[in-house]
C-alpha cells in the first residue's frame, strides 16, 4: 500500500480535470473550467485544497478552511473530501484527513469539523468514527435561492 502522505500537495489549476471528475463522484457535477475558477479559493490564506494520488496524479482531495464566527472560537472545517472509487479503502482518505488536521493545527485551531451527508451511508460515517471522530450534532441544511 502506498504511503499517501508523501504524495499530498496543494492543488493547482492543472488538476482541474481530475478535480472535476472527483466532484462528480461526490455528487456535485462540475466542469474543469468551473473548477479552475473555483481554485481562486487558494488565494485565501485560511483555506487550502489538498490533493494526493499516485505519480503526482489526483485520486482524492480535501478542502479545508478556518471557520470564524462571532459565537465561537475559530475551528477548522472540511468543505469536501472525496477519494476516487478505485482508491477507497487504500488509506488515502485517512492521509488527507491527517494532512487537514496538521494544516488546521498550524493555524491554531482546537478542532476540525467534518460534515457528512446522511445519504453518504454507513461506510462513509464509519470511516470518520474509525478515525476517532465523534458525532456532535444532527442538522438540516436550508437553501434560500438568490
Amino acid at each position: 500500500m502506498p504511503s499517501w502522505s508523501d504524495s499530498i500537495r496543494v492543488a493547482s489549476p492543472s488538476d482541474a480535470d481530475s478535480l472535476a471528475r472527483l466532484c462528480e463522484q461526490l455528487g456535485y457535477p462540475s466542469t474543469a473550467a468551473q473548477v479552475r475558477e473555483r481554485l481562486r479559493l487558494l488565494d485565501d490564506p485560511e483555506r487550502t485544497l489538498l490533493v494526493a494520488g499516485p505519480a503526482g496524479g489526483v485520486a482524492g482531495f480535501i478542502d479545508v478552511h478556518v471557520q470564524r464566527t462571532v459565537e465561537e472560537d475559530p475551528f477548522g472545517e472540511v468543505g469536501g473530501l472525496v477519494v476516487a472509487e478505485e482508491y477507497r479503502g487504500s488509506g488515502l482518505g485517512a492521509a488527507l484527513i491527517e494532512a487537514a488536521t496538521a494544516w488546521s493545527r498550524e493555524r491554531g485551531v482546537a478542532h476540525l469539523w467534518i460534515r457528512a451527508n446522511l445519504a453518504r451511508g454507513d461506510a462513509a460515517h464509519g470511516f470518520y468514527v474509525h478515525l476517532g471522530c465523534r458525532a456532535v450534532k444532527d442538522q438540516r441544511v436550508y437553501e434560500l435561492p438568490l
